[in-house]
């Protein structure tokens, strides 16, 4: 039976400045990419927020954090159209500032 060893067969035929750069592309195609939301999401966000602002329930939120999108639970506090960021609190009481152009989705929880 011959046994396959995949991309390691060929690394050795490679000189190892054509490796590393194809680590670096490898890399670099994992990583995740930030989308722009359009004009219905944003409308359909900005009803979340009012609504949870108003009856002072959880949404669950998903912004970017250091290069990863990162999700969290918030009771949203006020938002500042000027400033382009929402204050909100965690469930155990930390606050938060949040910019609106790191928000990558926004929905109810339950």
């Amino acid at each position: 039976m011959l046994r396959d060893r995949g991309r390691i067969k060929w690394t050795a035929l490679m000189l190892p400045e054509h490796v590393e750069r194809l680590r670096a592309w490898q890399a670099e195609d994992e990583q995740p990419v930030r989308r722009e939301p359009d004009e219905q999401q944003l409308e359909e966000w900005d009803c979340l927020l009012a609504g949870a602002m108003e009856t002072n329930e959880p949404v669950s939120l998903v912004h970017w954090q250091k290069g990863r999108p990162e999700t969290e639970e918030l009771f949203i506090h006020c938002l500042e159209p000027e400033r382009q960021r929402l204050r909100a609190v965690t469930p155990d009481g930390q606050a938060r500032i949040i910019s609106l152009g790191d928000v990558e989705a926004i929905s109810e929880l339950g």
